[in-house]
Formats: C-alpha cells, structure tokens, sequence
C-alpha cells in the first residue's frame, strides 16, 4: 500500500509552518511558487527574504545578513527570537551563554529584513504572537 506521506519533504512542512505562523503575525502575503521536488515552495513574504534553516553550532557558516532568527529546541518549539545587523555577530553573543547547549538549542532559521523598523516590528510581533513559547525572551511578552 503506498503511503501518500511518504514523499512529504519534512523540512518544507516545518518551513511552511513556520512561514505560515509569521504571515499571521505580520498580515502579509506568502508567495509560493514549485520546487524541484513538484512540492509547493515558500518563498517569502512581501518585503522580507526566503526563511532559511542553518546550524546554530557551525560559527563559520552562521548568517552575515541583516534580519532575524530564530533558535528551536530539540522539538522544533522556538526559544529565541532575535534580530541584528549581522545575524552572525547576535550570535556569537548567545554562543557562550548557558542555555546555548544542545538540546536546548538543536537548530535555528532566519529571514534577511534590511529595513531596521521593519525587521524590529517583526521582531517584536514574533516575541508577542510566540508568547511564554519562546521561553528565552523577556521582552515584549506579558507573562
């Protein structure tokens, strides 16, 4: 009997999940289009770039872009929502901290925003609409 899940490309789910929940938090359009594979791609949302997967442990090919990331447990739940001129310099500043450990940490996304007031609303609307989830923020989170 095949199984029609069988084909599903699970990191496209979780991106596609992931994009969905920011399109909710930012009221914006997600622009689809098909990948290789014939599975609907996300590509982005209006404004801001495509959402991309990167090792949190791997500081040589950690993100040098301007946006914001996001590090996710060992359940993919997300931790930690930040924003940088150099994704890559915000970082190494959590690299050394005590939680920065696997499996608190397990794995982490970003999306370029270049424009500063934009990329500090998504932040700060990703922080609100994730609430007591990303159990590392502080900021912007009634608790």
């Amino acid at each position: 009997m095949h199984n029609k899940y069988q084909n599903i490309d699970l990191k496209q789910v979780r991106l596609r999940a992931r994009l969905v929940n920011l399109k909710r938090a930012v009221g914006g359009d997600v622009v689809g289009t098909t990948g290789a594979t014939g599975h609907p791609k996300i590509v982005g949302l209006m404004g801001v770039g495509e959402m991309t997967e990167f090792d949190p442990y791997d500081t040589s090919k950690f993100p040098t872009v301007t946006g914001i990331y996001v590090l996710y447990d060992i359940c993919q739940r997300p931790l930690y929502v930040g924003q940088g001129r150099s994704i890559a310099r915000r970082l190494r500043v959590h690299h050394d901290k005590f939680w920065f450990k696997s499996p608190i940490v397990e794995s982490a996304a970003y999306v370029r925003i270049d424009d500063r007031v934009l990329r500090e609303s998504v932040e700060t609307l990703l922080i609100k609409f994730l609430k007591s989830n990303a159990v590392i923020n502080k900021r912007f989170v009634e608790r």
